[in-house]
């Protein structure tokens, strides 16, 4: 039985009666909790036999020009953090900046559509994001090997909420069972174990929803009063590209999101096909057309592989934003494009008229303020509560060096000169030629009344 708004209880339906994972057969799934998990659904689509198998991707392109930004002088001029774009580096560019934004990429096949469907019912239906935390590493944590980390995981453990740890070898396993083999392949493709763990934490949350928190933060607040229950998604702003104005980046070591939540599947769609067709920086760079800044696209290319950058820019782009909007610590006004619309046509504005999928955005979205030098350590704050959220990099906490095999850290992919994404970011450079599609359950449904005649497959 589960609470409900209007009715005190409710009686939950057979499981035999409730959707199912995508890979139920896999096993991997608790049957108790399939009233309250998100599922996903494929359409399979036949690639016409007038379509090309291979479609390059930018990198190629500028291969085959000879345009790719590779010279020293070209990568010093696009990782300037004081701005970089192709009217300050053309000069230093001039092949690259003529054919960024110019040169058209040709799309590729989008061989299956996965329909999100949230889940039926909710333990607590007054709260839109439920009670569960999300914490992942590569091995158990435990008070002899990590006296600090282990304290820092007990402040979410004993939270109240409900507490779920993964390991990689789980990490994988709820990958194989809840989304199409597609998205594991991304994360096995992945070498950097941290950019394995951004991808499965957007994963684990568009399933369960909840709070997901690095190893290394410590909870400061009361869950209960930072993750109200008209919120559907909370996420630190992030440092890069203040200087310029292009604060686009959210701080993805502490989210809190509704399950099935639109923010998430869109970048999920995002990091696996930039992944399965090997994205190397210049392929980044190409989607931020019109008017891409440089400096944070090139300074922190390692950011936008799955990490806080492409985070926030699939955020700004479900919003109907350039992606490198700039992110303000407060509440995100989910109706400010609508408004100006209406202010321009002056027309009136009235909350609900508006039906674009992309406002189909559940409760609040909270963007918390960052400070890296907050009373001694780097801490989160919810302004409208004054309340801080969370801490991290607080001294001497870091007891990470007691692994027995030290993983490489992801920055050793950041390269000071050339293209990103060439080394040490991929096990292979086979690239898939192709995309996935993710709809969460009423865009799926507007996209088909306006594609009645596609070829689909339903699995």
């Amino acid at each position: 039985m589960t609470k409900h708004l209007l009715l005190p209880y409710q009686i939950l339906p057979s499981t035999s009666d409730l959707p199912k994972p995508i890979n139920a057969e896999a096993g991997h799934f608790d049957e108790e909790d399939l009233p309250y998990i998100s599922t996903i659904s494929e359409r399979v689509h036949k690639r016409p036999q007038e379509q090309t198998l291979l479609t390059p991707n930018f990198f190629e392109t500028l291969l085959q020009n000879d345009c790719l930004p590779s010279g020293k002088e070209c990568s010093d001029c696009l990782r300037n953090k004081k701005g970089s774009n192709c009217k300050i580096c053309a000069s230093a560019c001039p092949c690259y900046c003529k054919a960024l934004c110019q040169i058209p990429v040709e799309e590729k096949f989008v061989s299956k559509s996965l329909v999100v469907n949230p889940p039926l019912y909710a333990k607590e239906p007054s709260r839109l994001i439920p009670r569960i935390v999300h914490q992942t590493y590569f091995e158990t944590v435990t008070p002899e090997k990590y006296p600090n980390m282990s304290r820092l995981i007990e402040s979410f453990k004993q939270s109240g909420w409900e507490y779920n740890f993964y390991t990689d070898e789980m990490s994988l396993n709820f990958l194989g069972t809840h989304f199409p083999p597609e998205v594991r392949q991304a994360y096995e493709t992945l070498r950097p174990g941290a950019f394995k763990a951004d991808l499965f934490r957007y994963c684990v949350l568009l399933i369960h929803g909840g709070v997901y928190a690095d190893m290394d933060i410590m909870l400061e607040a009361n869950l209960d009063l930072a993750v109200g229950p008209d919120i559907g998604f909370m996420v630190p702003q992030d440092e890069p590209g203040e200087p310029v104005n292009r604060r686009m980046c959210l701080w993805n070591g502490f989210i809190a999101a509704a399950p099935g939540h639109p923010f998430l599947a869109k970048t999920i769609e995002t990091v696996v096909n930039n992944i399965r067709n090997r994205f190397t920086g210049v392929d980044t760079d190409s989607l931020f057309c019109p008017n891409p800044e440089l400096s944070v696209l090139h300074a922190f290319d390692t950011l936008f592989t799955a990490g806080p950058c492409i985070l926030g820019a699939m955020v700004n782009k479900v919003l109907g934003r350039h992606g490198q909007t700039s992110f303000e610590a407060g509440e995100i006004d989910l109706w400010e494009r609508s408004k100006q619309a209406a202010l321009e046509k002056g027309t009136e504005f009235i909350i609900g008229v508006d039906d674009k999928p992309n406002k189909k955005i559940p409760g609040r979205t909270i963007i918390l303020h960052q400070n890296k030098w907050d009373m001694g350590s780097h801490r989160f704050t919810f302004l409208e509560k004054n309340l801080v959220v969370a801490a991290t990099d607080l001294p001497d906490a870091d007891d990470r060096a007691n692994q027995e095999k030290p993983q490489e850290h992801y920055s050793k992919t950041h390269v000071k000169a050339g293209i990103y994404g060439l080394d040490r970011l991929y096990t292979d450079d086979v690239r898939a030629n192709e995309e996935l599609r993710f709809y969460v359950d009423a865009q799926w449904s507007r996209f088909v009344v306006r594609n009645t005649n596609s070829n689909t497959n339903t699995k």
